[in-house]
């Protein structure tokens, strides 16, 4: 009788589901963590590449996952039993099964709200807050700065000159604000201007003046020495009262859209006229590694990638970002971050599409 106690026993006490099996198998919670991430890399790698042949972007959020674990014990007939002979037989076994049912749901992410985070200037706190967790102010800058008082953020071919020069000045001038940022001699606040001239938020600049970096970034912002030793600079968002520039930030769109440029399209997409440039030499793979080899660079394969950082494919083709591509990384995973600031769900949403996975 002991035999029997036992299998009743293990019968009655497994009903309990194993944690380890819930929280770490193929139906575990990092499971879904990892794909979720890796799917969220992957849109936001697809809408760059939309946006590159003029195809709208589309955003869908998780906005739940649900795991529900059913396990059953069942008792057949599988072990022979002392005690019970051919004319008597009793034989008694265990089996146990379960599943899991995951449902993902997701959120359509449009309408106007969403379509004004999308594409309103950047706000400065945002911009201030990625540049105190760390990220350096040059890839910043680069990624969502359009104008930085007179030095313009455009590079193209065919710029007029002087604004060639203006444009190299600015690249100039973030490295150097980068120089001091590692040394931590550069701080970055928030004001607000005076009622009477603009009232309008601006970002202030301090950093100390007794090096040559500082006298070389004083000289090409003509910043003048305070009476503690350090130069500051505030600088408004927008135009000040004359109509001088301050900081034009990019909206997020604008910051998609200038990183799809980075994107390497196939050359027969290029042939059959499906991508448009706005000069003769754009196209050219040589000069999309020029411009933004320390920003963002997309490639493009007619076969999957062995092992990327992201891919995706779309238009027949597979589109990807190399994973020692330490520049574009980084751009990619700073342009995720703004985006988890910048935009998200509002209060009405769309309709909500519920997809059940099927049993594990």
């Amino acid at each position: 009788m002991k035999w029997l106690v036992l299998v009743l026993a293990f019968c009655l006490t497994s009903c309990h589901f194993p944690s380890n099996i819930a929280m770490e198998g193929s139906g575990g919670r990092n499971t879904y963590n990892i794909e979720v991430q890796k799917t969220n890399a992957e849109e936001m790698l697809l809408n760059l590449v939309r946006l590159r042949y003029f195809d709208s972007p589309f955003f869908l959020e998780v906005s739940s996952v649900t795991n529900q674990f059913t396990m059953r014990n069942l008792a057949v007939a599988s072990i022979k039993l002392p005690g019970f002979d051919k004319i008597n037989p009793m034989s008694l076994g265990g089996e146990t099964m379960w599943t899991n049912q995951p449902t993902i749901q997701y959120s359509p992410l449009q309408g106007k709200e969403f379509a004004n985070q999308l594409m309103q200037p950047l706000d400065i706190n945002t911009i201030q807050q990625v540049i105190y967790s760390g990220w350096e102010i040059a890839r910043v800058f680069s990624l969502t700065v359009k104008n930085f008082q007179e030095f313009p953020n455009i590079p193209r071919e065919g710029l007029d000159p002087d604004e060639l020069v203006k444009h190299k000045k600015f690249h100039q001038l973030i490295k150097l604000m980068t120089e001091l940022q590692l040394k931590g001699d550069l701080q970055i606040g928030i004001g607000q201007s005076k009622p009477e001239e603009t009232n309008k938020p601006n970002l202030q600049f301090a950093f100390p003046a007794d090096n040559k970096i500082s006298e070389e970034m004083a000289g090409l912002l003509s910043t003048e020495k305070s009476v503690n030793g350090k130069y500051v600079l505030n600088v408004v968002v927008g135009f000040d009262e004359k109509g001088n520039i301050g900081l034009l930030p990019r909206s997020l769109l604008s910051c998609m859209h200038y990183l799809s440029k980075g994107i390497i399209i196939p050359q027969k997409d290029i042939d059959d006229k499906k991508v448009s440039y706005s000069s003769v030499v754009e196209h050219r793979t040589e000069d999309i590694e020029r411009i933004f080899k320390e920003l963002l660079i997309v490639c493009s394969s007619e076969k999957k990638p062995k092992h990327p950082y992201v891919s995706i494919k779309y238009r027949d083709f597979w589109f990807y970002i190399e994973d020692d591509d330490l520049h574009s990384k980084k751009t990619f995973m700073l342009l995720l971050e703004l985006y988890n600031l910048q935009s998200g769900r509002g209060p009405e949403k769309g309709p909500i599409l519920t997809l059940p996975l099927g049993v594990g």
